[in-house]
């Protein structure tokens, strides 16, 4: 009997031999060989969204580069037919709280809808949407078992950095938001309309709000705290990945 999910999901992700149980999401498509060197009986596909399929410590595991912005994250998890799947989400952040400092890690257990594309799912503009409970209770777990610092909190999913430039952009962004980026919420109302499970973790690239964002001058030192982040990127991925 035809399956209309399985004919698009064949369709934009070039018909996998085999989708996981458990999904990372990651921003950039070239990320994707570092991943491989990791895993064994891989299987890659792709069409409009790239991946690979493969075995991580004897667990067939999935990992998917999105690209960057609100609709194509949530696309990319809204597309998949595996309903029940537990999907993480691992990208890079604003620091708003005063909290933060680049090079943090940072927990979204709730996302405010700034982003456009969860309109299309009935939310309205700057409501909250959740993390799947169990599963954000896992990953911090998986954090502390690997000895990472985190906070976790209210993120603020945005369509526009360019935005984040003009003064009346930053009335719209509640007091209580901790973080600012460009994919949570969408990841989080495709997730769950589509019946998975999804947690979203973040490091701190700049303070937008704080004179330095990406227009501004970094220190020697944040600049070497942010190549060591995107360095250790994929081996704490992959840590992550294993252990929830």
């Amino acid at each position: 009997m035809n399956n209309p999910k399985k004919t698009v999901e064949d369709y934009y992700l070039g018909s996998p031999l085999s989708i996981a149980e458990k999904i990372l999401f990651i921003k950039r498509e070239t990320r994707l060989a570092e991943y491989k060197e990791y895993l064994t009986d891989i299987h890659e596909f792709g069409h409009i969204w790239r991946g690979l399929t493969g075995t991580l410590a004897g667990e067939q595991v999935t990992l998917i580069a999105t690209g960057i912005g609100p609709s194509l994250v949530g696309d990319a998890v809204y597309v998949i037919d595996k309903p029940g799947a537990r999907c993480l989400y691992s990208g890079t952040c604003g620091g708003i709280s005063k909290d933060l400092e680049i090079g943090d890690y940072f927990l979204a257990d709730q996302a405010i809808c700034a982003d456009g594309y969860s309109i299309l799912f009935g939310q309205d503009f700057l409501s909250i949407v959740n993390s799947d409970e169990k599963l954000i209770l896992s990953l911090g777990s998986s954090f502390e078992r690997i000895k990472l610092p985190f906070s976790v909190g209210l993120t603020y999913t945005t369509s526009s950095v360019v935005r984040e430039n003009d003064s009346d952009f930053w009335e719209f962004v509640s007091s209580k938001c901790q973080t600012i980026e460009m994919g949570c919420a969408s990841f989080y109302i495709a997730a769950l309309r589509s019946q998975k499970q999804a947690a979203a973790y973040f490091w701190v690239t700049d303070l937008p709000t704080r004179g330095k964002s990406f227009l501004d001058a970094y220190s020697a030192e944040e600049i070497e705290i942010m190549q060591s982040r995107y360095q250790r990127g994929v081996s704490i991925d992959i840590q992550i990945l294993s252990s929830i």
